[in-house]
């Protein structure tokens, strides 16, 4: 069994635990060039010195954030792309679970999305930090769809082609709803996502 922390750092990291979840909720209300550290400092009610001590810098806050976002959505994701599930229904769950991605996530998926908007020298390590779970996402939707072909489930396509047209439009939906999120509204767009993108790889018709 492994011994309780000493108390220091015990509060060292409910400190940073602190200043982490002030900062996601500034960066996705106002977004990064808009924040300063001193605006995280007062909102969390400590020194400016002691966002430093944990913090170089307020790139450094923003990339430990994104790190903490990839890894939550690609934890929550990726089971779902590779589950013993038929092609079709793993396909409709992954439309499908961006609702809860959204609902449970939204000062994550503000934060995420807001990278596209950055123009600073944080930019590169942003794309470095998201290409790996994009890459991720985008292979396991080609081996889906290519194993839906293969097993004369989906129609003839390319699969790349349309894992990145899967991929846009779902970027493109969360981006547009996280803004004013309303889950009504979500639920009914990613069902209709899901009905045009299944109908167009649904295989109706004999031969390839």
């Amino acid at each position: 069994m492994e011994k309780t922390l000493p108390r220091k750092q015990r509060e060292n990291l409910q400190h940073r635990e602190e200043i982490l979840a002030v900062a996601v909720r500034l960066f996705s209300q106002s977004g990064f060039h808009t924040v300063s550290m001193q605006d995280i400092a007062k909102e969390s009610e400590f020194a400016v010195g002691t966002l430093y001590n944990f913090f170089q810098s307020k790139e450094q806050l923003f990339i430990e954030l994104m790190k903490t976002g990839v890894d939550k959505f690609r934890q929550f994701l990726i089971p779902i792309l590779e589950s013993d599930k038929e092609e079709a229904d793993k396909l409709s769950e992954f439309i499908q679970a961006h609702l809860d991605l959204i609902e449970n996530n939204l000062e994550l998926v503000r934060l995420y999305m807001s990278q596209y908007g950055i123009q600073s020298s944080v930019k590169p390590m942003l794309k470095d930090i998201s290409a790996g779970l994009e890459m991720l996402v985008a292979k396991k939707l080609e081996r889906i769809i290519t194993t839906g072909m293969q097993k004369h489930t989906f129609r003839c396509v390319p699969p790349d082609i349309v894992a990145l047209s899967l991929r846009a439009t779902l970027q493109a939906f969360v981006l547009e709803s996280s803004e004013n999120f309303d889950k009504t509204k979500a639920r009914d767009g990613l069902s209709k996502i899901e009905e045009f993108f299944l109908t167009s790889l649904l295989k109706r018709e004999a031969g390839c």
